[in-house]
């Protein structure tokens, strides 16, 4: 923390002296004014003092509620780091409360002895403790620092202008660390923070309704919920910021109509948040979204990567904001003030641009791929609202011989795949393009892919050849309305789907059937004519 940069505690103690009788949290069964949690905070903190020693780990059960919010506050005052615990967890809460040696459970305003061994954790001033899968899928212990939330939180109070007026809903998991944004950032500013049920937040007409009734001016979500959720004129939105993911410009548009939109990059392992656009211009920002500037103690370089033009490369974040490390059965492991994100970033004129997590590189048919790359050329395109890109096998084997993107709009797969031949260069262009009606989404809010995969083999077809064929040249182009009319390689088709479909001919009863045969044909109909007429 910078010698001139007040510390969260006292950023929170400062906004109950001078915004004693303003509301501080708001839930569905009352408010407490910010004299209220400054009283309560303080009794809190006095009883973790009380029971804990000195850099304990607390933990705090992950209600919805504003005795949570004031255990937290609470924990960050006494100097006891916290681990939010979700009760339908169970198995995995077991595991964090023996890693980090907690014996006392915030629970509903008051402590609770847990059953645990108390551990010393080697570490000074964390603030608390996230648990994250990150890429790999196995659970990670990240030890986040106390000291680099004040700057980085500051930063966002400014940028966002939140004032006494202003009211955050708190949106983000409790076991996620997007909630410490929402939360300090609120608290440190004299606002409202407002906090609902989970069954509240649900993307689409519900979040919409949370918003409007509410009266919530700041927002910060996922790139999920702001395309499923529609903005309206009723709702007194000030700042909306996508956090969470890949922004598209659709979304930029789309909210920019009733607020100031921003976008979000950060990581758990980097404090959080380290870089936030300041107001997004839809009229500039048709093509990409870039992440913004550094907020926090914080900065970056991009280390290249073999193969990559100059621009572009691994983002590595360095500096104060830098989490201490992650908790390991042998102790901790430090980052030492730089962490390799594994993120793959691009400098446009002057500005950072996400392309793609490194560990998303596509190889297909020899080519190593971004497929950020490409989704994001997708959206570039009118009525593209997101893209996926994949790669797939063609004919159900484990060898990734398509590269296929679904999208979400209402443009027309023929079009889409013609701008994607537009901008892209050939090696990059999807074998299969395909609208689906809506993205696939896992409980924690990413894409399903798997889901993907298997939503293109599932079509039903009648047993006459013309209709096999037909499904056949949908499903190796994606082409939803492809008709015997058309050409298969005008919709998409190419050396390696021709192959493909050659095999499946064969499986049909033609069995002379050939590439040539693809080749030659005018269409589809004239293709099944061929076969038909020669087998006859």
């Amino acid at each position: 923390m910078l010698a001139d940069q007040m510390s969260i505690v006292d950023a929170i103690r400062r906004a109950v002296t001078e915004h004693a009788d303003r509301s501080a949290v708001e839930t569905a069964t009352g408010t407490i004014t910010y004299r209220e949690l400054g009283a309560r905070v303080a009794a809190f903190a006095a009883r973790l003092e009380e029971r804990t020693a000195p850099g304990e780990f607390v933990g705090i059960e992950a209600a919805r509620s504003a005795s949570t919010i004031v255990a937290m506050a609470a924990a960050l005052t006494s100097g006891r780091p916290f681990v939010v615990l979700d009760p339908r967890d169970s198995t995995s809460n077991a595991v964090k409360v023996a890693a980090l040696g907690v014996s006392w459970l915030a629970r509903g305003g008051e402590l609770v002895e847990v059953a645990g061994e108390k551990r010393a954790v080697e570490a000074d001033g964390v603030a608390y403790a996230i648990h994250t899968s990150g890429s790999t899928g196995e659970p990670k212990c990240v030890l986040v620092a106390v000291d680099p939330l004040a700057r980085m939180i500051a930063d966002h109070v400014r940028r966002l202008e939140l004032t006494p007026d202003s009211r955050t809903l708190q949106f983000a998991r409790l076991t996620f660390d997007g909630c410490v944004t929402e939360i300090l950032w609120t608290l440190t500013s004299g606002a409202c923070l407002v906090v609902v049920d989970e069954e509240r937040l649900a993307p689409g007409p519900v979040l919409q309704a949370t918003l409007e009734d509410l009266k919530i001016t700041h927002l910060k979500t996922t790139p999920f919920a702001l395309t499923a959720t529609e903005p309206t004129g009723s709702m007194a939105l000030r700042h909306v910021v996508n956090g969470g993911g890949a922004c598209r410009p659709v979304l930029v548009g789309k909210w920019s109509v009733v607020a100031a939109f921003h976008n979000a990059y950060g990581l758990t392992e980097t404090t959080v948040c380290n870089l936030l656009s300041d107001v997004l211009d839809p009229a500039v920002h048709t093509g990409s979204v870039p992440l913004g500037d550094v907020v926090g103690d914080c900065g970056y370089e991009i280390v290249p990567r073999p193969g990559d033009p100059d621009s572009r490369g691994e983002l590595v974040i360095t500096g104060r904001s830098v989490a201490i490390g992650y908790l390991t059965a042998d102790g901790v492991q430090r980052f030492g003030g730089s962490y390799r994100t594994g993120d793959v970033v691009e400098q446009r004129d002057g500005q950072l641009h996400f392309v793609e997590r490194a560990d998303r590189q596509l190889k297909v048919r020899g080519y190593r791929l971004d497929p950020g790359e490409i989704e994001a050329a997708a959206c570039r395109f009118a009525s593209v609202v997101e893209a996926v890109v994949t790669a797939e096998s063609h004919d159900g084997s484990e060898i990734a011989d398509a590269l296929v993107c679904y999208f979400v709009g209402t443009a027309d797969e023929r079009a889409v795949r013609a701008h994607l031949e537009s901008v892209l260069d050939p090696y990059k262009v999807p074998s299969v393009v395909t609208r689906i009606p809506q993205m696939p989404y896992t409980p924690n809010g990413k894409v399903d892919r798997d889901a993907l995969r298997a939503s293109r083999h599932t079509e039903a077809v009648s047993d006459s050849p013309e209709d096999r064929v037909l499904a056949l040249a949908r499903q190796l182009t994606g082409v939803s309305d492809a008709s015997l009319n058309d050409n298969f390689f005008d919709i998409g088709g190419d050396s390696a789907s021709t192959v493909v479909l050659v095999g499946e001919l064969r499986k049909l009863g033609w069995m002379d059937a050939g590439v040539r045969d693809v080749l030659r044909a005018e269409n589809l109909r004239s293709l099944t004519t061929t076969l038909r007429s020669r087998s006859s």
